[in-house]
């Protein structure tokens, strides 16, 4: 799997809004997934990836979203990633 499909795999099964559960097209999140999986370094905490999370989807959804919201996400992707969580 790469980094997109790994990424892809965790904020779909996040299904913010249950816009996938509710029919909304398979690729709901892909640019997302595709700027996360761009953005994510060796270096970034899973703090600092739950905040890039929140930062894009609370600009998309004009909401304030905490990070600590995308936290179990974020070290799920981490994990798949690097083969750690921190």
């Amino acid at each position: 799997m790469n980094r997109f499909e790994i990424v892809k795999k965790y904020i779909d099964e996040y299904d913010y809004y249950d816009l996938l559960a509710c029919g909304a097209p398979n690729d709901e999140f892909d640019s997302y997934s595709r700027k996360f999986a761009n953005t994510i370094t060796e270096k970034d905490s899973i703090e600092d990836i739950a905040r890039l999370i929140s930062e894009t989807i609370d600009k998309a959804f004009a909401e304030e979203i905490k990070p600590e919201k995308f936290l179990e996400t974020a070290k799920l992707i981490r994990k798949e990633l690097y083969g750690d969580s921190e």
